[in-house]
């Protein structure tokens, strides 16, 4: 019956993989087979992209009508994070009103002597409207030229090259400042064959105008003011260029693609990491400290065996900085168990050790003496993670994150630690009054955490950076945890939240580069989506951690109730009536 129940999401789930596998790739190679089939190791992308397929299948079926709603929030937040792109681009057309510029006074009579004018016939003159970062920025000019009556003119006020997109307005003035002739624009015509100087119908020209008499003439140039209209469609369609960047960015090369692939790989050990933790309801933000320590240790051993093989080598790696976060996880569970230390706090602090620690042997025993920087040599061929997918850095740790989440999983649901693990979760006094060993449990589920942390700090320091650097992380281990509550700490929705997540961190890098928006919107936009797509995973999970500390509270009360009433009588005083 589970399975019938299941099969309709099943092939939900198939088919929505199977339509966001076919999306991506046919997106990464503009729809062409020809160009996909001339890319090197293209089995592999298709391999990867259908692992993204299985990774929405799974969380289709996981969360079931929860996935709706996950969706729902992504959607509601793309809008508001559209709106706030919006708002910050209606000074999108002010580009309209700056830029360099030039004006010039055309005619076939012959120029008029005077030292006193600013302009003579076919000689050009320029400036740059609204420059910023200027005290006194040029808002207009009024140059004066000499010309006799009968004299044929054309007046010119155009952008300087196309880099400028200033819209100029020109008028035609006599001594008194009366306007004689003005135009906001150019033809076609104009632009394509009578002037050579025009840029685009932005110009603006006076052509062919008659002097009515000989004096003093001033062409006075302005930007032209921008309307509503104007403002509010530029605003959407710079928008809409961002959120392109945004949305199919990531996807548009295979090199982006790789960007997007390798930073989700990190990211789902992470999310891993903190839902094995959070499972057992131990806050614990000891990721960060673990990933450290597995780095350092993965770094160590890659820059001290250049001649063993990498078939032999790679294990060794990863073995070592599995081992690595689980020792350094052990620790902060070790507190908690046996000194009732609080697990966030020391996590916390036994963070900056790591940190620290991992700063002070790179720059005193690892950094080679000639480096203008701090990082260790770059590592050998035999200590690097393969890479599966020419031109990028998509390596296989691909398969390995494929173990893990399999091994992670069976652990959780199939053993007696995973069994031990959810109880103390939903209930730990209940644990302990079924002979559940809390503490030992408590200490292990922190290390295991650590395991998967310490495979993180591997894959950037072996697959990524390929040496050892500072702030190898850049604090990507506290992003962990919302992949982790996205996911409502299902170890198998971990994978597509993790997808998601780093989806949204490679669309914003491309938002800024492609769209020139600035680095403050982006953060802004990001930040909304990500508040309000783990909105509901933490009010879930933090009203779910309160019922059970009242449950517990209740219990507390309950034993104090019972010390505090007086003995049962014994059969002897019963009888007897006392």
């Amino acid at each position: 019956m589970t399975f019938l129940r299941r099969y309709p999401l099943m092939l939900i789930g198939l088919l929505a993989g199977t339509l966001v596998t076919w999306f991506v790739t046919n997106t990464m190679f503009a729809g062409s087979a020809e160009k996909m089939t001339a890319t090197a190791t293209w089995q592999n992308i298709l391999l990867v992209n259908a692992l993204v397929g299985v990774c929405i299948l799974l969380f289709v079926v996981e969360l079931r009508r929860g996935a709706i709603r996950v969706l729902l929030t992504v959607i509601v937040a793309l809008l508001l994070g559209f709106l706030v792109t919006f708002v910050f681009n209606l000074d999108a057309a002010d580009r309209f009103t700056r830029g360099e510029f030039r004006v010039q006074v055309i005619s076939d009579a012959a120029p008029v002597a005077g030292d006193t004018v600013d302009l003579e016939y076919n000689k050009r003159r320029g400036g740059e409207f609204n420059k910023p970062n200027v005290v006194a920025p040029v808002s207009e000019v009024a140059w004066t030229f000499a010309g006799s009556e009968g004299d044929v003119v054309s007046l010119l006020a155009y952008a300087k090259n196309r880099r400028s997109t200033v819209d100029v307005r020109v008028e035609l003035r006599d001594a008194a400042g009366t306007t004689l002739a003005a135009a906001t624009s150019a033809t076609e015509l104009q632009v394509e064959e009578t002037f050579d100087d025009l840029v685009s119908a932005r110009d603006a020209v006076i052509e062919g105008y008659t002097l009515p008499e000989a004096g003093v003439y001033t062409l006075y140039a302005t930007p032209e003011e921008v309307d509503l209209g104007t403002t509010l469609s530029e605003a959407m369609s710079q928008s809409q260029l961002a959120f392109e960047a945004l949305l199919l960015g990531p996807i548009e090369r295979v090199n982006r693609w790789g960007v997007w692939i390798m930073d989700a790989i990190t990211l789902i050990l992470l999310g891993l990491s903190f839902a094995i933790v959070f499972r057992a309801q131990q806050f614990s933000l000891g990721a960060e400290g673990q990933l450290y320590f597995g780095a350092l240790v993965s770094g160590i051993i890659a820059l001290n065996s250049p001649h063993i093989p990498g078939v032999l080598l790679i294990p060794v790696i990863i073995l070592a900085s599995g081992t690595a976060g689980f020792i350094y996880g052990l620790v902060p569970g070790a507190l908690k168990a046996y000194l009732g230390a609080n697990e966030l706090v020391s996590t916390l602090m036994l963070n900056v050790i790591a940190t620290r620690f991992f700063e002070m042997v790179l720059n005193f025993q690892l950094k080679p003496p000639e480096a203008g920087y701090v990082a260790s040599a770059k590592f050998t061929e035999n200590a690097i993670l393969p890479v599966i997918v020419q031109g990028t850095q998509v390596t296989v740790a691909v398969f390995l994150l494929v173990v893990v989440v399999f091994i992670t999983w069976l652990l959780m649901r199939r053993t007696p630690l995973g069994y031990e693990i959810r109880i103390i979760g939903s209930n730990l006094r209940f644990a302990d009054y079924g002979g559940v060993n809390s503490k030992r449990t408590i200490m292990l589920v922190m290390a295991i955490g650590g395991i998967v942390a310490g495979l993180a700090g591997m894959h950037l320091a072996n697959g990524v950076h390929r040496q050892l650097i500072l702030n190898i992380s850049f604090a990507l281990a506290f992003e962990g945890v919302v992949v982790a509550l996205l996911a409502r700490l299902n170890v198998l929705v971990v994978p597509f939240t993790g997808l998601l997540y780093a989806y949204l961190r490679a669309g914003a890098q491309f938002m800024e580069r492609d769209a020139n928006v600035s680095l403050e919107v982006v953060r802004m936009i990001q930040a909304i989506i990500i508040l309000l797509i783990t909105a509901e995973a933490l009010v879930t999970f933090f009203q779910q951690r309160q019922k059970r500390a009242d449950i517990d509270a209740k219990g507390h009360a309950v034993d104090s109730l019972e010390d505090m009433a007086p003995p049962a009588p014994s059969p002897e005083a019963a009888r007897r009536g006392e």
